[in-house]
């Protein structure tokens, strides 16, 4: 980086000078911040992806779960399947202290999930004590909890004595740990994986290990097999506690083929019986999708029951056990439909889960490196057969290079047996072990090892029972090695040896596959209606915009609002009907009545079920209770009850209701279009009106006929209403049905003005009306006084 030019005295010439000599001497490097954060992201993104957070393809295990297993299974600790368990803090302690550098909180956890048979699929480790339950409990401290190898997981390892695998130094250099486990068997599929990495993540699901080792064993037949023909025999993942896959087939096979996915599962339910009787009033539930823990589960369907949501639901107990297994019973009331019960259930709760699937995992390259690639169904089975293949081939050569070596210490003893009294002459006459190998070597044909190897023979082993022995033992050398010899020169005799192993392991710990297969579409349709509690209700709705349902109402004044709120309306209707929310920008918000809350105190925002923009405010709110407002059919030709909009500059139009009835989104749905600077004032019902007033706020009074209204069957600006001076604007609007109807309004001394139809008469509609008063003006316009609804005088609907 390059230094800026300054002017300095001697004295800051020299203490600079000295400050670059120390730089210079500590090899002290000036970099661009950019490129060096840069570099070192880069670096800290590589660490993560390939010795932290993906599988390795080969033996499906990430780095920290391969150590915790190598730990267990290697000398001191050879915790194998038929040995003692030994403290769980013990296993981290060595690993982190001796392979994995990191924190042990991380290391058990890897610890214990490998132990969780509601987590693998075919558990790696036999735990004993709390290692967690379905249920979400934690496991217990690792000083508490003990383990060891369970006998799958020795399949992983029992060939490391073969030299099979590459070692690489640990961390610290001081030991040396397998690069990747010699795997018997498909572990990355069998038991699957999950993981965040940087940028990448990777998500695969458990599979049955029979259904992969079939797999295996016809790509090995038919390279050339396609990924459909594979899932002839893997039908989809096999989860740990069951649970029913309802993903269409041809959306499993395009994630096994793309590497990419999602898998829908359900839990399994059944009706509960007793002895052969069936019960008609309990549910059972008896698997749950995986990775949900019933606990939480339990809550879900606890606070459901509690909110009313699912009126057919009464209670949910858990009656899980070790004899029964997983066990959730349901008691629903007589005559409920289950099949409602339970799609409800699959819509609102965890019941119903993606599991996303994403087949990201660490594949060697030809330089022998790891990249992380996304692979097909196909692609992963021939990455681990290609591995065993290779692990097998490897074993065989080490096996042949231990019986050559043994067949050459044979060899000698034979050679040495057939002049046995000279051999003993020379050794008994030799000055020691180094002048009796020299002598030997000379008078027969050995080399130095076979001649080390005699000398170290034991007396009785020269008598002809053990001579015989020997020889014995040097033919079935000879012919096992040539046996090894014959397969390593023969890839059809070793991909069969490769097929015969995976067949023994599958044989040994295949068992039957745990989830079944169905169809989106064997659940009822989920039918909100259904599961709502029809009753009478009243809607209040505040001024400053707060909703609450309260079922009975005494009078408007007695219900509690706000400090420097007040009750705009309220609005009687059932709580299968919708309340539309009309907003002062135009916007009008259908929502259902039963998501509104039940509330004795103030209630809640409208804000949380419509997004209202900032500044606008509730103008009207209107039932859509058929028994309160008319009701028209889609195919009417009729349009049904019309909605009279006055807005602040003047403008009025009408609109049918009916389009507004049906439930929107938050979004809400547009009633008018305003001008800039204009909002809506007024928005009601018109119901058998005739002529209207509007009023401004400089004291103008407009009478007209609502004849001279155009209706708009679509948002729209609309006509002008009154022409306003530019300092006025409309205060309100008063439907005139009765000869009796008035206009009341504040004015600016406080005092309440009225005005009737007979002193303002009917004129055209835009003009400027009749100045009420020259000095005073408008503050506010009277409302018409809120009607209760007596509910015990209406009759049911």
């Amino acid at each position: 980086m390059a230094r800026r030019k300054s002017s300095r005295n001697s004295s800051e010439t020299s203490l600079f000078a000295k400050t670059d000599a120390l730089d210079h001497a500590g090899n002290v490097e000036y970099v661009a911040i950019s490129s060096e954060t840069r570099r070192r992201y880069l670096n800290y993104a590589l660490s993560v992806i390939s010795s932290r957070a993906l599988p390795d393809v080969r033996d499906g295990l990430k780095p920290v779960q391969r150590r915790i297993l190598y730990v267990m299974y290697k000398s001191p600790l050879s915790l194998r399947a038929d040995s003692k368990t030994r403290k769980c803090a013990k296993i981290c302690g060595d690993t982190t202290g001796s392979f994995h550098p990191h924190g042990d909180t991380a290391v058990y956890d890897a610890l214990v999930r490998l132990a969780q048979n509601f987590s693998l699929r075919y558990p790696l480790v036999i735990g004993q004590g709390n290692f967690g339950s379905i249920m979400g409990l934690r496991p217990a401290a690792s000083r508490y909890t003990e383990a060891k190898l369970s006998a799958l997981s020795e399949q992983l390892m029992n060939e490391l004595r073969y030299s099979t695998v590459d070692m690489r130094p640990t961390y610290d250099a001081a030991d040396e740990e397998p690069a990747v486990l010699p795997a018997r068997y498909p572990a990355l599929l069998v038991n699957g994986s999950s993981g965040i990495a940087v940028g990448m993540a990777t998500s695969i699901p458990p599979h049955n290990l029979n259904e992969v080792t079939k797999a295996c064993v016809q790509l090995i037949q038919n390279p050339d097999a396609t990924v459909a023909q594979l899932m002839k025999y893997i039908k989809g993942p096999d989860f740990p506690l069951g649970g029913r896959i309802v993903t269409e087939r041809k959306d499993v096979r395009a994630a096994y083929e793309t590497g990419k996915g999602s898998f829908k599962t359900r839990g399994e339910w059944r009706h509960d019986k007793e002895g052969k009787k069936e019960l008609k009033n309990r549910l059972v539930i008896y698997s749950v999708p995986y990775s949900v823990s019933t606990g939480p589960l339990l809550s879900e369907i606890g606070d459901l029951i509690e909110a009313r949501k699912i009126p057919q639901l009464v209670n949910v107990n858990d009656e899980t056990n070790e004899e029964n297994g997983l066990r959730i019973v349901l008691d629903i009331k007589p005559g409920t439909d289950p099949e409602a019960v339970m799609a409800f259930l699959f819509k609102h709760t965890n019941l119903e889960q993606n599991f996303s699937y994403n087949a990201t995992s660490l594949v060697p390259d030809d330089r022998g490196s790891l990249v992380p690639r996304v692979l097909s169904l196909k692609e992963m089975l021939q990455h681990f057969l290609d591995f065993r293949f290779d692990t097998v081939r490897r074993r065989l050569e080490f096996q042949l290079e231990q019986l050559r070596k043994r067949i050459h210490i044979l060899e000698g003893f034979a050679i040495i047996f057939d002049g046995l009294d000279l051999a003993l002459k020379i050794i008994r006459a030799s000055s020691g072990k180094k002048d009796a190998a020299e002598k030997l070597m000379k008078k027969f044909p050995l080399d130095e090892v076979q001649t080390d190897a005699i000398l170290e023979l034991q007396l009785y082993k020269i008598s002809q029972l053990e001579i015989d022995n020997i020889r014995e033992e040097l033919a079935d050398k000879r012919a096992q090695a040539a046996e090894i010899e014959k397969l390593l020169k023969s890839k059809t005799q070793m991909w069969k040896l490769v097929r015969t192993e995976l067949e023994e392991v599958a044989a040994e710990f295949g068992d039957k596959r745990r989830s079944d297969f169905g169809s989106a579409d064997e659940i009822a349709e989920y039918d909100p209606s259904a599961y709502i509690v029809k009753e009478n209700t009243n809607l209040v709705v505040t001024t400053d915009g707060w909703v609450k349902r309260v079922n009975s109402l005494q009078s408007v004044s007695k219900t509690r609002v706000r400090d420097g709120d007040s009750v705009l309306d309220v609005l009687p209707g059932s709580t299968l009907d919708n309340a539309v929310f009309f907003s002062s920008d135009g916007v009008a918000f259908t929502v259902p009545l039963d998501q509104l809350p039940v509330s004795s105190g103030y209630g809640e925002p409208l804000a949380k079920h419509a997004k209202l923009r900032d500044g606008a405010k509730v103008v009207s709110a209107i039932t859509t209770d058929p028994r309160f407002v008319e009701a028209v059919d889609d195919d009417s030709s009729e349009w049904g009850p019309l909605l009279l909009v006055g807005t602040r500059n003047g403008q009025v139009l009408t609109i049918p209701f009916h389009g507004f009835r049906l439930p929107s989104t938050k979004s809400g749905r547009k009633y008018c279009r305003l001008r800039a600077g204009d909002e809506v004032v007024y928005c009601q019902l018109v119901t058998e009106a005739e002529t209207v007033f509007f009023a401004s706020a400089n004291a103008r009074v407009l009478h007209f006929s609502l004849s001279d209204v155009p209706m708009l069957t679509a948002a729209g600006k609309g006509v002008r209403g009154i022409k306003l001076d530019p300092d006025d604007r409309l205060l309100g609007v008063v439907q005139l049905t009765r000869p009796s109807d008035c206009l009341r309004a504040i004015n600016s001394n406080g005092k309440e003005m009225v005005f009737g139809q007979q002193k303002y008469q009917v004129t055209s509609r835009g003009g400027r009306g009749v100045l009420t008063s020259k000095r005073g003006s408008f503050e506010s316009i009277v409302r018409p006084e809120i009607q209760l609804v007596d509910w015990s005088e209406m009759e049911e609907g």
